[in-house]
């Protein structure tokens, strides 16, 4: 088992393993009684991982050491010390266990204790999670005021479509039409799709009218009757 922490610019691997290494969670359940019924457990959201263990840093190479150690002790303590006061995210890895989390420093204390100059020290950390956004809307919130999200939305809901109606004139063509009225002729099978029923109607007036016609075209068919334009 290896211990390495990083910064930023540094990163240590700590040159005697603690004697133990302490995780501590919890789930932030709530027990509610309820009339008539007794206690039940709502589920809560895990709470950030705490994980603490004590070493010291050697004034020499010992036999047990997992690495070569810096050359003063207390050039370790210097780097977390600078970690303390910028706050900093680091990350911490323990090979051979799962323990790989970002984390910050919560408390880490020193001492010289034997006369043989090692620095004994306490580590606490807790793991560091950025909060997201989950929701568009909620990305909304963090921009703009929630009145002004809300006038925003309302002026949404309350745009009526409009519609009005259009006379066929020969030559026309569902996406001329389209181009015409709308702007674009990528409506023109929305268009044909909405006035189906006008079609259907006009064919078969155009039958009776010239029951010979061996072929009925459809925008000969609608020449001088009203379509619903409505995007």
């Amino acid at each position: 088992m290896d211990i390495y922490i990083s910064g930023h610019e540094e990163s240590v691997q700590l040159p005697i393993l603690p004697s133990s290494i302490e995780v501590q969670m919890s789930q932030n359940n709530t027990s509610v009684m309820i009339h008539n019924f007794g206690e039940i457990n709502l589920k809560g959201k895990r709470s950030l991982y705490s994980i603490s263990f004590n070493s010291f840093f050697p004034h020499e190479r010992y036999e047990f050491c997992k690495c070569k150690p810096l050359n003063d002790p207390y050039d370790y303590v210097k780097i977390f010390q600078k970690w303390c006061e910028d706050n900093e995210t680091l990350i911490l890895c323990v090979s051979g266990t799962l323990i790989c989390h970002f984390c910050t420093i919560e408390e880490f204390s020193f001492s010289e204790e034997d006369g043989t100059g090692d620095v004994f020290y306490t580590l606490s950390l807790k793991e560091y999670r950025n909060p997201y956004i989950k929701t568009v809307q909620d990305a909304i919130k963090t921009i703009f005021k929630n009145d002004t999200v809300k006038k925003a939305a309302t002026k949404r809901v309350s745009k009526t479509v409009k519609s009005h109606s259009y006379k066929w004139k020969k030559g026309d063509t569902w996406n001329k039409v389209a181009k015409k009225e709308t702007g674009t002729s990528a409506n023109g099978k929305a268009l044909k799709k909405l006035n189906k029923k006008v079609i259907n109607a006009a064919k078969k007036e155009y039958r009776k009218k010239h029951p010979k016609a061996k072929t009925i075209k459809e925008n000969v068919a609608l020449i001088g009757k009203k379509v619903v334009i409505k995007i």
